[in-house]
């Protein structure tokens, strides 16, 4: 990446969200970065053709608001399709907190799937054939023992999930411990509630939802409300909100045939093919373009940011008016 790189997010939307964020004023927070050089700490973790936009709109004002909320326990949730670029996005986040002494961890819901016998029971039956990953996988009486725990400043043991094991179906693989104040939780369906638009008619999908997918996601509407105690401790929910629903098809044979280069694996088309069309159908689309997040940023197929939204109770100050980018 080259920080310096032309950036596409306005300085519009930029001033905007730093104001919303308590950040101050957008020139005197861009001169600190630029003093201070922390935009140039562990650019090593993005791909060399990485957009700006993702360090200036992104990941800095999140590592700002962790020097911010210093010495305070505070859960930002973080929402995003999979393979947008969030795992890159995290792991930058972490080596640069590091760097700076800032207490930041990034956890993955993904962490805490149920182990393997009461996984594969929770996902028998499931039309798309994937081991993992639908709403009702998860041991969330564990996940908010974690996070009241953690909440209460101790440290915390959180669980670790290997999707390598049982030939790719995965299952809990120990345990890390978190100190944290400030955790960043990420999860392609974080923030995600039950939503009464059941509609079958899907646009973006190349063929109509089977008569059991449609069962499925009647189904699964009802489980989501289990999650909606862990998503209201959020103080703040961001997301990735995908300008085209598409776009994980691309994403996610991307993030494949890079895992195949690098290390010889990856998974079959088959199952990369189930896997991509339960995030489409499983849940209706309109469940996360209508995500309450406190910010909203738009990313094109091909991972390019565009704009900021920000919630419309502060259109007039700070937030965004329709911005064009």
């Amino acid at each position: 990446m080259d920080p310096e790189a032309q950036r596409l997010i306005s300085i519009t939307d930029q001033r905007r969200l730093l104001q919303y964020l308590e950040l101050g004023d957008v020139e005197r927070w861009l001169a600190q970065q630029h003093k201070s050089g922390r935009y140039r700490i562990a650019l090593d973790h993005w791909h060399p053709q990485a957009a700006p936009d993702w360090l200036w709109s992104v990941g800095l004002p999140l590592l700002s608001l962790a020097e911010k909320w210093s010495g305070k326990r505070r859960l930002i949730g973080f929402s995003a399709l999979p393979g947008c670029g969030k795992t890159t996005l995290g792991q930058w986040i972490e080596a640069a907190a590091k760097a700076l002494d800032l207490s930041v961890q990034v956890v993955s819901l993904d962490d805490f799937y149920f182990e393997a016998k009461r996984l594969d029971e929770a996902m028998r039956g499931n039309p798309w054939g994937v081991p993992r990953a639908l709403p009702g996988s998860h041991d969330l009486g564990l996940l908010q023992e974690c996070l009241e725990t953690w909440r209460q400043g101790e440290n915390v043991l959180l669980p670790c999930f290997d999707k390598a094991k049982r030939h790719g179906r995965g299952d809990r693989s120990g345990w890390r411990r978190c100190a944290a104040d400030l955790l960043i939780f990420e999860g392609w369906f974080v923030g995600c509630r039950p939503n009464a638009d059941l509609t079958t008619d899907e646009p973006h999908l190349e063929s109509p939802l089977t008569p059991q997918e449609m069962e499925w996601r009647l189904k699964l509407q009802p489980v989501l409300a289990h999650y909606e105690p862990t998503w209201n401790c959020f103080d703040q929910l961001w997301q990735l909100r995908a300008t085209d629903f598409n776009a994980p098809w691309r994403w996610k044979r991307q993030q494949e045939a890079t895992l195949e280069a690098e290390r010889g694996v990856s998974l079959s088309n088959a199952d990369l093919d189930r896997f991509i069309r339960m995030i489409l159908c499983s849940l209706p689309s309109s469940s996360f373009h209508t995500m309450r997040a406190d910010v909203v940023v738009e990313v094109d197929p091909d991972r390019t940011l565009r704009r900021i939204h920000l919630p419309s109770s502060t259109q007039d100050s700070p937030s965004s008016d329709s911005l064009t980018g």
